[in-house]
């Protein structure tokens, strides 16, 4: 079974872990870039979500690599002003429009 993956920013962290995703925290786009290079062709995950706010900085190199992976398959959200609950019911629709199946999250 391939998990999912939230690069988010350390105030972000305990919805996404509820959520039953495994955490990258994070502050630093330098950081995101190294990750996304580290994760890009590898299947340890299905499904990466990476704040938004954090791919302000990346270089034009790894918003490519972003985009056009399909393993795993990277998506971006807005986290500022959400809940735990938007931010659970954001990922499973993102996840059924990335994946093509549906996902429901348990807390």
């Amino acid at each position: 079974m391939q998990k999912v993956l939230a690069i988010v920013r350390p105030q972000f962290s305990p919805g996404f872990l509820l959520a039953g995703c495994d955490v990258f925290e994070t502050e630093r786009p330098s950081e995101v870039e190294r990750k996304v290079k580290e994760l890009v062709g590898k299947k340890d995950y299905a499904l990466v979500i990476i704040d938004s706010a954090l791919t302000v900085g990346v270089s034009p190199y790894v918003r490519t690599l972003i985009f056009d992976s399909m393993e795993p398959i990277f998506i971006e959200i807005g986290l500022e002003g959400t809940s735990d609950e938007k931010i659970i019911r954001e990922i499973e629709n993102l996840a059924r429009e990335s994946l093509g199946y549906s996902i429901k999250i348990k807390i």
